[in-house]
């Protein structure tokens, strides 16, 4: 509530009947006068806005003092059915006093009104409660406005939006909408134009849109096309409440019609599927001519309706092309790769002008050069590219194992294969074989939605190669034993992978099988068969610990606080693992996985066992079955001189003093003592500089680095270097060569000689300076005689005996 509302709600404030007394007081009659002009003043503020309630000849709501509504903040609102004074309450207070005209007839106006509840005092009710009787809530109205794009081009098609945010919305409202153009106020004329108004609507320099539906969204049409481009900042106020919000806009210029091709020349092989990608400005209609090097073939393919802001990738199907199959030629492609919506794509071939001509069932489009041209909706062509047809091929084939028990075969991804798979030719009856298959301009026919569809003229076939005695071996094929599920496409590289659950497709351990992937001369591109072909051998998954044994077969493991146990196994790598040591008192278990070695390796604190110790239970298990279970008994820890060599080793040279300016390095010296090369980090720290060196070294090779000290001042400068198997560190001290011997003291001053009585005794000679050189020149000084030497000691001794003389005189 505003301050000079509230001031009026102290405890001293008149009442009804003190106001009608001749008794009032100047300054009661000040506080009215100031409320008249304060009503006044509002009145003539909500005329120049467009929000509030405008200057009417009717009020915004007419209620009567026994039944008053909601209002709303900015209304004018006519109370009939009042007495001849009145007052706007809220609880105990007087908000304002009321006008009431001989009609019992007040207007009130509730621009300067909190959101409360009250009720007006005065009413000729029956029973009168101000807590009960004549309550009604003053609400706040609020409304949000927002284009449905931030920025345009100016043919676009934008709403402004409009939203009732109020805690109570209202049914049917008006509202003034205004606007800036680069600062500059827009007229109601240009108004009009951009929101669709009439005439009728216009006003100065905004217009009038009415029934604005507030109980759901509205939203109201915007058409910049004829206006200029620039920043736009709209204001819709509602008419007869404070309610109002700003909404901003940027409309760009309309670009030139455009398609370009994203690059000038495309490949593919024929029986594959091409693409090319458009990219289109201000159109949405294009239309792609392609004709081969002899203009013998020719496909326009024509685009209706493709969103303007979109790239287009069509895919053309090069196995589909020349044999009648029409629109089924054509796919398109969004940027994200998926399919793209359009109104209608139309594909017309024709051969030598013949739009109804088409190739034989064992004919297809003939590898070569296919010009493209692309026409936006104008009637010239803007860009122009080629597409390369090459000849098909029949590759290599290979064989991985992929770990069985993490991978299902429907949901294994080519990822998955190229991170996880290992090539080999034995795998594992735990295992996933995976076979490979190197093939070009098969995948407009073998694929089906990006799914293995197969084709009478494909087979990939597996079949045993141990010949029973009587029958056929045992064999399957992909396409009648395997589905969809188990390929993997990998068009862009021209290859597919096979997935096969050994256990589960007739393949058991110590088997062997040949795998053939046949184009046979059916297939409209070869003329006699083509393969590719591997053999795969299918043992037994195992799995089995490694390391020192002693006399009895026992596995010899360290009481260490890092022991390690190892097993090796012929699962995949990834292929899960576990270890369980058991002692007499204790249980020790792992998880581990299987590495590309086919290693599984882990460690345990052992360190509170002792030599000789008996072990158990020693067991690895790996996937589903395997496993190995072992004796073992601790040992000592081995402390083999040799072992402690392995590792990078550091071998560091620096000196310990230098003076200012001097050269001086960190000399470092880096030997790999491991048995195999490696890698290793040389980390090194000079004062406040660090360095970081990567090394790779062979088993038994060196590297010098060299590292430099600034000695520009003196200073102690501290060093480090260390790799992960060594370190070494020190401190080089810099100081200044000028600092000389220490000066000698000066000669004590001779004491004065007392007044009639003895003579003073001689000072003593100042001591010797410290020598800044050290104990070497000190050396050469007289070390029993103080001060100067010998040379003053017989001067003092000549004055001592002088004095002597005296004192007997």
């Amino acid at each position: 509530m505003v301050d000079s509302l509230s001031a009026r709600s102290h405890a001293n404030q008149p009442t009804r009947q003190q106001q009608m007394t001749s008794e009032t007081s100047f300054r009661e009659k000040g506080r009215a006068v100031f409320l008249a002009a304060l009503m006044v003043m509002s009145v003539f503020a909500m005329a120049a806005s467009f929000s509030g309630a405008v200057a009417a000849d009717e009020p915004d709501a007419q209620f009567d003092a026994d039944d008053i509504g909601d209002v709303w903040i900015g209304q004018e609102v006519e109370i009939s059915g009042l007495d001849s004074g009145a007052d706007l309450m809220q609880g105990d207070d007087v908000v304002a006093n009321i006008r009431v005209d001989d009609d019992g007839v007040a207007t009130l106006d509730t621009s300067e009104l909190d959101e409360a509840r009250y009720h007006i005092d005065g009413v000729d009710i029956e029973d009168y409660d101000p807590d009960t009787s004549n309550n009604f809530w003053v609400n706040e109205h609020e409304i949000d406005v927002d284009f449905s794009d931030d920025a345009i081009e100016s043919s676009d098609d934008v709403t402004l939006d409009y939203e009732d945010v109020s805690e109570y919305e209202r049914d049917l409202v008006d509202v003034h909408v205004s606007g800036e153009h680069e600062n500059e106020s827009i007229d109601e004329d240009d108004l009009a134009e951009i929101f669709d108004a009439e005439d009728d609507q216009k006003l100065e320099d905004a217009i009038l849109i009415e029934d604005v539906e507030e109980d759901e969204n509205d939203s109201f049409d915007a058409d910049f096309s004829d206006q200029s481009t620039g920043d736009y900042e709209f204001t819709v106020e509602v008419t007869d409440t404070t309610a109002e919000d700003m909404a901003e806009i940027s409309v760009g210029e309309e670009p030139e019609i455009d398609a370009q091709f994203s690059d000038s020349t495309y490949e593919q092989n024929v029986g594959d599927v091409a693409e090319f990608e458009i990219e289109h400005d201000a159109t949405d209609d294009l239309t792609v001519n392609m004709t081969d090097e002899e203009e013998f073939y020719n496909a326009t393919i024509e685009i209706e309706g493709v969103d303007g802001e979109d790239n287009v990738t069509v895919q053309y199907n090069t196995y589909l092309a020349g044999q009648g199959n029409g629109d089924d030629v054509v796919t398109l492609l969004d940027e994200e790769g998926e399919e793209l919506d359009v109104d209608d794509v139309t594909v017309t071939e024709e051969f030598d002008g013949d739009d109804e001509a088409t190739l034989e069932d064992d004919e297809r489009l003939l590898p070569g050069d296919y010009e493209l041209e692309v026409t936006p909706d104008t009637d010239e062509e803007t860009d122009a590219a080629v597409l390369l047809l090459e000849e098909r091929s029949t590759g290599d084939m290979s064989t991985w194992n992929l770990a069985g028990d993490e991978f299902d075969a429907e949901d294994v991804e080519l990822d998955d294969i190229e991170d996880s798979a290992t090539s080999t030719d034995s795998v594992a009856d735990e295992d996933l074989l995976v076979v490979g298959v190197e093939a070009s301009g098969i995948y407009g026919y073998a694929l089906d939605d990006g799914e293995w569809a197969g084709d009478d003229t494909l087979e990939l076939e597996f079949e045993d190669t141990e010949e029973p005695r009587y029958g056929s071996a045992d064999s399957f094929t992909l396409d009648e034993n395997l589905s969809s599920d188990n390929v993997v496409v990998d068009e862009d590289e021209n290859r597919f992978f096979v997935v096969v659950d050994a256990t589960e497709d007739e393949m058991d351990a110590d088997e062997t099988w040949d795998v053939t992937f046949t184009v046979d001369d059916e297939n409209p591109y070869v003329d006699e068969d083509e393969t590719a072909d591997a053999q795969v051998n299918i043992e037994e998954a195992y799995v089995e610990f490694v390391g020192d044994q002693d006399e009895d077969d026992r596995f010899q493991i360290e009481a260490d606080n890092e022991s390690e146990l190892t097993a090796e196994t012929n699962l995949a790598p990834s292929t899960d693992g576990d270890f369980r040591l058991r002692t007499t008192s204790e249980v020790y278990t792992s998880d581990a996985e299987v590495d590309g070695d086919g290693m599984l390796m882990t460690t345990f604190n052992l360190s509170e066992h002792e030599e000789g110790d008996e072990i158990r239970t020693l067991r690895v298990t790996a996937g589903d079955e395997p496993e190995h279970e072992a004796e073992g008994v601790f040992v000592s820890a081995d402390d083999d001189e040799e072992e402690k060599k392995d590792g990078f080793k550091i071998d560091a040279d620096a000196p310990s003093e230098v003076n200012v300016d001097d050269d001086a390095s960190l000399d470092v010296t880096v030997v790999n003592n491991n048995d195999e090369a490696g890698n290793a980090t040389l980390e090194a720290t000079v004062g406040d500089e660090e360095y970081t060196e990567e090394l790779e070294l062979d088993a038994g090779d060196s590297v010098t680095e060299s590292f430099d000290f600034d000695t520009s001042e003196e200073a102690d400068i501290d060093w480090s270097v260390e790799t992960g198997d060594d370190s070494a560190s020190g401190t080089l001290t810099v100081s200044d060569e000028d600092d000389a011997n220490g000066e000698n003291g000066e000669n004590g001053a001779n004491g004065e000689n007392g007044e009639n009585g003895a003579n003073g005794e001689n000072g003593e000679n100042g001591a010797n300076g410290d020598d800044a050189n050290g104990a070497d020149d000190a050396a050469d000084d007289d070390e029993t005689v103080p001060g100067f030497g010998v040379a003053v000691a017989i001067v003092a001794l000549l004055g001592a005996a002088m004095l002597a003389l005296r004192r007997q005189n």
